[in-house]
């Protein structure tokens, strides 16, 4: 317990950001005389999340390990239809993403949540409902619509770990519980890779998979209703002033998109877990035509994942002890873009264990990045709600995703060297990731270091804290 608890969560925003004086004006204001408590039942609510978070990860990924049997078994349908069940999850982010924010900032996290875990419900016994549909077009459909409805729900529960975190956790803890979502999901996937192919060695198995999917969701949701509504007494200044110091949704909006450090943040978080939603949803797709049958490639996606979970609680814990958040930024994200430049070479006949490796260093650097920047959004949009700021960065990275995965799935070349090879789409997901690496350094411009402005301005005849004042 701590009656000033806060003062170091206000000072940490201030680490990363230009707001010195919007800090120390907060901080002024902590009264000595409230306690601040945190309650053993977060961690209820936190774990949770983590389940609902598996469970839409199962849903997202209930076809994609198995693309040739969820083919057969729809009567034949081709890989790009199959895509879909896939694409429906990043499209629906573009109106039930914003929606979930609302629902947050309107009513509480709590609602917000079970609103989700009932829409993953329904969707996911719409979907094992469809397997008694004779007529594949009709089966087809079916299925479509509960992966829909299953898509709806995700956003609510994505995107709640961040606002939740702020409500229940304190400053030194906020950073290890707002990578829930992010980590608990690539269990998900892990999951998901290694039962999709165990489960399904026929099109008719496909049946048991939507089962095994729908009973988990349903035993994972049940307990969402019990998540207390919000603390007795807040863990933290901010916690206990949110509701006095909300901004309007509309001009929270106007401000993050003219903040350049969010804009940054938004961008390159988007733009690599987007890649990273889209490779790992098409690796099966990309290394068939090589010769690598649908088990090996669940266990390259698991290699990918479980690489990933281990990135995101080192890093987690790091950013925790030593607040060091831009320089995981900027060492990471070049690294991220020349693993899938790798990828892009290795991707042959008789190249798996290769492969692997590639696939588990791109994992643990791509998601040791998410606690990072979920952590730095929140902190560069002091006073923005994180209920908006969080969201905000699912949305873009899963409208990206559906924008990649179309992409990659049209480059696909039937008539190559071998057939239907993804040569063309791991080119475009190269010439996407490696940009980020010169958007990630221009992060906080202001606090370059000296000889980086100077080399600047040198080299390009340009100042970047004068170009950026100039934007504002």
């Amino acid at each position: 317990m701590s009656k000033s608890a806060d003062v170091v969560s206000l000072t940490e925003k201030n680490v990363h950001g230009d707001k010195t004086e919007i800090m120390d004006d907060v901080s002024h204001q902590v009264d000595p005389e409230q306690e601040y408590r945190q309650y053993p039942i977060r961690f209820y609510g936190l774990t949770v999340l983590g389940l609902l978070n598996i469970a839409s990860s199962l849903s997202w990924l209930s076809v994609a390990p198995v693309p040739q049997q969820a083919s057969e078994f729809f009567g034949g349908t081709s890989y790009t239809v199959i895509n879909w069940f896939s694409n429906v999850f990043m499209l629906s982010y573009l109106i039930a993403g914003p929606v979930s924010s609302i629902v947050y900032e309107r009513y509480s996290i709590k609602i917000g949540i079970v609103l989700g875990a009932s829409l993953q419900v329904l969707g996911s016994w719409l979907r094992f409902f469809s397997v008694f549909v004779d007529a594949p077009n009709g089966r087809l459909a079916l299925a479509i619509v509960g992966q829909i409805i299953c898509a709806i729900g995700q956003p609510f529960i994505l995107s709640s770990s961040t606002p939740y975190a702020a409500l229940w956790f304190s400053a030194d803890g906020r950073g290890s519980a707002t990578t829930v979502s992010g980590l608990t999901n690539a269990v998900g996937m892990a999951i998901a890779s290694i039962t999709g192919p165990a489960f399904v060695t026929n099109p008719f198995e496909i049946r048991y998979n939507f089962l095994f999917i729908a009973c988990f969701t349903t035993a994972f949701a049940i307990p969402a209703i019990f998540i207390p509504r919000k603390p007795k007494t807040p863990p933290s200044f901010s916690a206990a002033n949110g509701e006095e110091r909300r901004l309007p949704f509309k001009q929270s909006i106007r401000m993050l998109f003219s903040n350049y450090n969010f804009i940054i943040i938004w961008l390159c978080f988007g733009v690599l877990c987007g890649l990273f939603s889209t490779v790992s949803s098409l690796l099966a797709q990309i290394l068939l035509p090589y010769g690598i049958n649908e088990d090996d490639a669940g266990m390259a996606a698991v290699a990918l994942i479980v690489a990933g979970i281990v990135g995101a609680v080192s890093s987690g814990i790091f950013i925790d002890k030593t607040g060091k958040h831009v320089w995981i930024l900027r060492a990471f994200v070049p690294v991220v873009g020349f693993m899938y430049l790798a990828l892009l070479f290795v991707v042959k006949h008789d190249n798996y264990g290769v492969i692997v490796a590639i696939c588990a260093i791109m994992g643990f650097f791509t998601f040791s990045l998410l606690p990072v920047a979920l952590e730095l959004s929140v902190e560069c949009s002091y006073p923005v709600s994180e209920s908006i700021s969080s969201p905000l960065l699912w949305l873009c990275s899963q409208v990206l995703a559906f924008v990649f995965t179309i992409s990659m799935d049209a480059l696909r070349d039937p008539n190559g060297d071998p057939p239907d090879n993804m040569r063309r789409a791991l080119i475009m997901a190269t010439g996407v990731s490696m940009p980020m690496m010169v958007i990630a350094m221009f992060y906080n411009i202001y606090h370059w270091p000296d000889h980086w402005k100077k080399a600047c301005h040198v080299v390009f005849f340009w100042k970047p804290y004068t170009f950026i004042q100039n934007m504002h």
